[in-house]
């Protein structure tokens, strides 16, 4: 199964990178920031019928398909065929294929694929998690004021799927970390930064808002790399919840202490 994972989403993403040069149109779903275009439906397509085909019996939960296929199964594949559709629809390169894969309802492995950059992140519970084969960790730091974070706040109170009752908690966290200097805090837009805190280099995402296919597959090389990955409450992230903060143990519960301000 791993193999096959790797294999396939890595022809997803060519696929996907083909759209990406030619140039797609796109759609909006519940706002103007949730869009989709044909290569988000396109490469799902694909990967549902390639997972279909190899597994009859698995489940397939994926971001544009109402339902889930198979639910209750053994293995479950959460699939997000375009993650930074925004990025992608308007020809910037940060953008990734993402598949999350649960055993009996438990995180148990991931990939996201890079295919502008041609970085395979992969990791599966408890063996680590790997860049193109090459094992990553996460780095030491654990300077709040000169971290690296890749941050969302969310929003609310908008109608789309991605609101989310935490902004407010996110709100407070932006303000306490600012303060009266500058940060090196972006919103890039896709999880691909989830990857880059799993290899070092950078130091911490927090997002607000995604949903289940946003997370699972990050959450896995994310926590096999060394990080803590928890909601801003400081659970472990789980189902169902809709934020996440990851970070190096050093890291992690200094930035938990600004939701706490």
């Amino acid at each position: 199964m791993q193999k096959f994972l790797q294999d396939i989403i890595k022809e997803a993403g060519f696929l996907a990178k083909g759209y990406y040069l030619e140039g797609v149109a796109h759609a909006y779903k519940s706002s103007p920031s949730d869009i989709v275009t044909v290569a988000d439906k396109e490469t799902e397509i694909f990967l549902v019928n390639k997972i279909k085909e190899k597994f009859p019996d698995h489940g397939i939960i994926t971001e544009e398909r109402a339902g889930e296929i198979n639910p209750g199964a053994e293995y479950t594949w959460v699939i997000d065929p375009i993650d930074g559709t925004r990025n992608f629809a308007n020809k910037i390169s940060h953008w990734c294929v993402m598949i999350g894969i649960t055993k009996n309802g438990q995180p148990f492995l991931g990939a996201i694929y890079d295919a502008m950059n041609d970085e395979l992140y992969f990791a599966e519970a408890g063996k680590g998690a790997f860049l193109n084969d090459k094992k990553i960790t996460v780095n030491e730091n654990d300077d709040v004021q000169n971290s690296f974070m890749d941050f969302s706040p969310g929003h609310m109170n908008t109608g789309s799927p991605y609101d989310s009752e935490k902004y407010p908690d996110y709100l407070r966290f932006y303000n306490n970390l600012m303060g009266e200097r500058g940060k090196w805090i972006f919103n890039y837009g896709s999880m691909l930064g989830a990857c880059y805190v799993a290899a070092g280099r950078m130091d911490a995402v927090l997002k607000n808002g995604p949903m289940y296919h946003d997370f699972l597959a990050a959450f896995v090389i994310a926590t096999e790399a060394g990080a803590r990955a928890t909601d801003c409450e400081g659970n472990i992230w789980q189902r169902g919840r809709k934020d996440m903060v990851i970070a190096n143990p050093k890291l992690h519960p200094k930035l938990m202490d600004l939701f706490n301000k």
